[in-house]
């Protein structure tokens, strides 16, 4: 068999499902492919939307402009992520730990500044990441065996580490990506300079320009760069997207590198405009254009 028929359907709500095979098949997208194009995609639902990958003049792949990493594993976040009081009430100091956001939710826009976290630090948040290094004081001494009687160095990331109580390091990314999501993927500004657990992807793009910077979370966050992505993420029950690092690379967006300062400080501009106002349809609509200009600008140079 060189060829194999398959049908797509878009996700839909239970209530809405077909009552027979006859009626999913004819509310499905049905196409036919070559065995071997199968047996060489990475991902099959593109293929299976009638989707391709392709690369137009002005847009590249991501990893162009930016190189990844995930956000930092701690073995036991319930252990290392702290509120301010907690580490009042164990004696440590503030300044043993860096600043860190461990929930997505907790960045609820697309721009994430210091007063946002500084206003979640005040409401009891955990965004505090431990940091120890020997020699440890008396109540961090204390709070590593609390750990260590929890059967904490058993676990498979902490008894690989050494000290188990240390931290993996990450420098900080001025990017962040959402490993999960449904709807559209997400991309923040890290404005505030803070780390992330693995509940963000770490971006780090090539140019330390902020305004590079925003324009490309501008462009990332834009529909018609949103929807393109979607032939490179994974897709599990209930239509719940996760993106991995490697995944991350191929998305096509506009090559900023070509771009006029006074385009990208517009992009940046129009980034600010968008977290105040996410729903704002004329301001969605300004930044496919501002994408598009980008991505024509750079394909004449």
């Amino acid at each position: 068999m060189t060829q194999i028929t398959g049908w797509f359907l878009k996700g839909i709500n239970f209530e809405d499902a077909p009552g027979s095979l006859e009626e999913l098949r004819a509310a499905s997208h049905e196409v036919t492919l070559e065995r071997d194009v199968l047996l060489q995609a990475t991902k099959w639902e593109p293929l299976l939307q009638g989707r391709k990958k392709q690369s137009s003049p002005g847009w590249v792949a991501l990893e162009t402009l930016a190189s990844f990493r995930r956000g930092i594993a701690t073995g036991a976040n319930g252990f290392f992520l702290l509120s301010a009081d907690q580490l009042d009430t164990l004696g440590i100091s503030h300044e043993r730990c860096l600043p860190c956001v461990g929930r997505a939710s907790d960045v609820p826009g697309l721009i994430y500044g210091a007063s946002d976290y500084a206003a979640a630090v005040a409401n009891g948040g955990k965004l505090l990441l431990l940091n120890l290094t020997d020699p440890l004081s008396a109540a961090e001494s204390r709070y590593v065996q609390m750990g260590e009687a929890e059967g904490l160095t058993s676990r498979y990331i902490l008894a690989n580490r050494r000290p188990w109580y240390s931290m993996e390091q990450r420098p900080v990314a001025p990017v962040w990506a959402a490993v999960f999501g449904r709807g559209d993927l997400k991309f923040v500004f890290n404005e505030a300079g803070v780390r992330s657990l693995t509940n963000f992807h770490c971006i780090y793009p090539t140019s330390p320009d902020q305004a590079f910077q925003r324009a490309l979370v501008l462009c990332l966050n834009a529909s018609i760069v949103r929807e393109a992505s979607k032939l490179h993420g994974r897709v599990y029950g209930g239509g719940l997207n996760k993106f991995e690092p490697n995944d991350l690379k191929a998305i096509q967006v506009p090559d900023l590198r070509r771009a006029e300062p006074s385009l990208l400080e517009a992009m940046a501009n129009l980034l600010v405009e968008l977290h105040a106002k996410p729903n704002d349809a004329a301001l969605k609509l300004r930044a496919d254009e501002l994408c598009a200009h980008a991505a024509e600008t750079a394909s004449r140079n």
